[in-house]
């Protein structure tokens, strides 16, 4: 896999020929088993990573009708309703009339599991990636949106507290949820793993090949604060 794509990349990047760049790499991508992408740029060595790793992003996300990722942490507990049910675990809405538009700049698709691995097919089919939660352990999983091509800041777009509540009202338990960011969905997942792991005193992912220094520090502390909250929360339970 190396020998037949990096050579080429790395020529068309050292004659700054980004048409050709693109082009290797969206045609590569098209062909790329599941777990590929991920594999090819740990092979490579660190200069040339990092600049395929930002093409191969955009390429991915499908630029500029971005597909973005909103990494979420939730703790869910059961309520009388799934009490009465023999429900081990909390399965996470999918898109609904009053959900799939939750803001002007983004259209609601469905979830990813965080140890979901790259490329993921397109177009999204919400039904291939059911994402559920077990009772008072705290999980991750990425909420997918699409973008649209005017939209060029990500730090503007709210998604308000509103929205995550019609989201959940339908589901039969309790949810606490923190969720801050959107990211192109390569780094929400890594960011999700990163958060779930802190989140439950584990010890993090150590490689990180698309969220920067910053985003990973961030998704920990966000992590470890929320494994705080829901210990005196629930020191029973977790």
């Amino acid at each position: 896999m190396k020998k037949t794509i990096e050579p080429a990349l790395s020529a068309a990047f050292a004659a700054a020929d980004i048409p050709r760049s693109i082009e290797l790499l969206r045609n590569w991508l098209t062909t790329a088993k599941t777990g590929e992408p991920e594999a090819l740029l740990l092979e490579m060595r660190p200069a040339l990573r990092a600049k395929v790793a930002l093409l191969m992003r955009d390429l991915l996300s499908c630029y500029p009708a971005t597909i973005l990722g909103a990494p979420v942490l939730l703790l869910a507990s059961p309520d009388s309703d799934s009490c009465q049910q023999p429900m081990p675990q909390l399965t996470l809405p999918f898109p609904g009339a009053d959900t799939a538009q939750p803001c002007a700049e983004l259209s609601f698709l469905g979830w990813l599991p965080t140890d979901t691995l790259l490329p993921v097919a397109l177009p999204f089919r919400a039904e291939q990636h059911p994402v559920a939660a077990p009772w008072f352990r705290p999980t991750a999983a990425v909420a997918v949106f699409r973008s649209h091509a005017d939209v060029f800041d990500f730090d503007t777009v709210a998604l308000t507290n509103s929205w995550w509540v019609d989201l959940f009202r339908t589901t039969a338990g309790n949810i606490r949820l923190a969720s801050r960011v959107l990211l192109p969905y390569p780094d929400a997942l890594e960011a999700a793993r990163v958060l779930q792991a802190a989140a439950n005193a584990e010890p993090p992912p150590e490689q990180a090949i698309f969220i920067s220094d910053a985003t990973w520090n961030w998704a920990h502390s966000e992590g470890l604060l929320f494994h705080e909250t829901c210990r005196h929360m629930f020191s029973d339970d977790i």
